[in-house]
């Protein structure tokens, strides 16, 4: 199957793929506290266990272009599945002392299932559509499977447990792979070495760094949200509820993006989402109580997701290789890494203003730039 035949089913089932990528990022909360309870771990323990994720994740999106353009496509969705799932287990076996490989080992081989969806979903005629579905698909199942993971798997066996859900629910992903198409069908991809040249891709690779610098600021937001909310003295209730609704409306705004593709324009939608993520952070800003600063941060994640999703789409359009958009886990990686050690300095003054100063800023760049740039136009249907 090349992507000549690119049915919903195949985009669906690249997404079931892709999504195995985001367990590192929204499981974590979760996996630290299941692996402190066990093992007792000491919370510089859990950061660095939480950086070792960090770094794997990083690694593995950066060898992507060392090989994502050479082997079958399908043969390696399955490699990687099995090779995933299997680091979970490994992980609910060993020692203490191993955990830090462990976790480095399956943030990395997430981070190739990601890496290969994403230059698959790439070939799409209309990357809006593609990943407004790679969003809707990862945050949704992943979704479900948090209201799953505490209560039948961390409360009955703790870590080992939250390991091996996790093993199932990559294998179940992995199913998608079956519909993972075998190779390239763009003609200039496969003509293409390696990524292009800043000559032939400058408005891809500029909105590439664009992007990192808007993830750093929001990522480092999320990362804190709850520590924010805390002067709210909100309930365990609460905060479920909060962090739950934020993934579902993800979801939303993937499915969203995935059903107007590109037929809102190629710039119109850019605005919208900063829109939506600046009332957001200002209703975090002058939120008076708990329930308007997680209304205020529902409206925020769904302005923050539609970015990501038409950034991502634009860096495709403006790409003739569709090869750099490889480099979006990337980023998401370094802003794993980074963006929350940001926050974390701006809050060390006991305010979240400056935070919320720098996501604005940050968030206004996207918009100015896809103003001033006209992305491929061709690739709209």
């Amino acid at each position: 199957m090349t992507l000549a035949n690119n049915t919903l089913a195949v985009i669906i089932a690249v997404s079931m793929v892709s999504a195995i990528g985001g367990l590192v990022f929204n499981t974590m909360p979760l996996l630290l506290n299941s692996v402190s309870t066990a093992l007792g771990l000491s919370p510089d323990q859990l950061g660095t266990l939480s950086l070792c994720a960090g770094l794997g994740y990083l690694a593995g999106t950066l060898t992507a272009p060392l090989w994502v353009e050479r082997v079958n496509w399908r043969v390696a969705a399955f490699v990687i599945v099995a090779l995933a799932a299997g680091s979970f287990v490994m992980a609910s076996q060993v020692s203490v002392n191993l955990l830090a490989f462990t976790f480095t080992a399956f943030a990395f081989f997430c981070a190739l299932a990601i890496a290969l969806a994403m230059r698959v979903l790439a070939d799409m005629p209309d990357p809006e559509r593609a990943f407004g579905a790679r969003l809707s698909v990862e945050l949704i199942s992943i979704g479900v499977f948090l209201g799953v993971l505490p209560v039948y798997f961390i409360a009955k066996s703790g870590f080992t447990g939250a390991m091996t859900g996790l093993a199932g629910f990559t294998l179940l992903l992995g199913l998608g792979a079956f519909l993972m198409p075998k190779s390239s069908s763009s003609q200039t991809a496969v003509q293409t070495k390696g990524f292009p040249s800043w000559n032939d891709a400058s408005r891809s690779w500029s909105m590439l760094g664009i992007f990192l610098i808007y993830l750093l600021a929001n990522v480092g937001l999320f990362f804190f949200l709850a520590v924010i909310a805390q002067k709210f003295e909100p309930s365990p209730e609460q905060f479920g509820l909060m962090f739950s609704v934020l993934k579902w409306l993800g979801g939303g705004a993937g499915a969203l993006g995935a059903i107007i593709g590109a037929r809102a324009g190629l710039r119109l939608p850019h605005i919208v989402a900063f829109t939506i993520l600046i009332v957001g952070v200002i209703g975090l800003l002058t939120a008076q109580n708990f329930t308007m600063f997680m209304v205020s941060s529902w409206i925020w994640e769904f302005g923050f997701t539609l970015g990501c999703l038409y950034q991502t789409a634009a860096i495709t359009r403006f790409d003739p290789s569709n090869k750099l958009v490889v480099l979006v886990p990337a980023a998401f990686g370094i802003s794993m890494l980074l963006g929350g050690k940001i926050a974390g300095q701006l809050l060390q003054s006991g305010s979240p203003n400056g935070l919320y100063a720098l996501v604005a800023v940050c968030s206004l760049l996207p918009s100015a730039y896809i103003l001033m740039a006209r992305p491929k136009t061709e690739a709209v249907v």
